[in-house]
């Protein structure tokens, strides 16, 4: 009977595989990318909230449920697990991956359901709080969900920082827009190699009043949400010298941030009080 309901168990994961990995393409094939554009705030504030309740009250009915049940399960981990891997390395192998693709918005969706499942089962014992379960499941949760959830939020312009001030800048469609602060090039600085290829160039930003000092991968972060970036430089038409400058703003990056510190909390804790023994009734 135990072999009979592993192979069950087995075969209900792989049919769940192949239904995901199905709908996934055919989204994708039918629709194109996920209209990441629809769920911006305040609909994906809507749409999470929305989420919670329909998971919560699933939890609850879990007895006479087989998706809540299923969703506890631990086949649900090892595929949340595999799937994670999977898209993982075909991300990897990519030149551009895009993360707007239907097989990873609905990975996401999966994972962070899966998990949000298991928080509610173990947040708690007979003993009361898991404060190390809750730090580290929660602060994954956290991290996640801040890049899932916040995805439609975040805006990346692009600009070209000349020495006059200017607040114009564009969207990586083309789209105007307008910064709320001017940005103003002071001055601009290249080191190149023998044959004139350019190794290094470092560039004085006036944003805001403030000068800054920007450089290839080391951005100026201007609020917790946003970042400025030196990307690459420009000669105008008439031999003026130009900056490329890119604003991203992420205003779930707080969200994130907290959750990754849950999760060191949570690690440290692990590794501190060591393991513990599992108590009656604990899963």
């Amino acid at each position: 009977m135990a072999i009979l309901a592993s192979y069950k168990k087995s075969l209900t994961s792989g049919c769940i595989l192949v239904g995901f990995a199905t709908l996934s393409i055919v989204a994708q094939l039918c629709l194109g990318n996920f209209p990441l554009d629809l769920f911006c705030f305040p609909l994906n504030i809507f749409v999470l909230a929305l989420w919670m309740m329909l998971i919560t009250m699933m939890y609850r009915d879990r007895a006479n449920n087989a998706s809540s049940r299923f969703m506890l399960s631990r086949e649900a981990t090892w595929l949340s697990l595999a799937i994670m891997v999977a898209l993982g390395v075909t991300l990897g192998l990519e030149r551009e991956p895009s993360t707007t693709t239907w097989p990873v918005v609905l990975t996401i969706f999966f994972v962070l359901t899966h998990i949000c499942f298991i928080v509610l089962r173990g947040w708690r014992n007979a003993k009361g709080i898991r404060w190390r379960f809750c730090l580290v499941h929660i602060g994954l949760l956290m991290a996640l969900g801040a890049g899932f959830w916040g995805a439609p939020d975040r805006v990346q312009l692009r600009t070209a920082a000349h020495h006059y001030p200017s607040n114009e800048a564009y969207t990586m469609e083309g789209k105007q827009r307008f910064l709320p602060y001017t940005i103003e090039l002071e001055s601009f600085s290249i080191k190149q190699s023998e044959n004139g290829a350019p190794t290094h160039y470092e560039a004085q930003i006036k944003v805001e009043d403030k000068v800054i000092s920007l450089k290839v991968n080391h951005p100026y972060a201007r609020t917790l949400s946003e970042k400025i970036y030196l990307v690459s430089f420009g000669t105008s038409p008439y031999g003026e010298r130009y900056a490329v400058i890119e604003i991203v703003n992420e205003p779930w990056q707080w969200l994130a941030a907290t959750g990754i510190i849950m999760l060191i909390a949570g690690a440290m804790l692990l590794f501190v009080q060591g393991p513990r023994k599992t108590v009656s009734g604990e899963r």
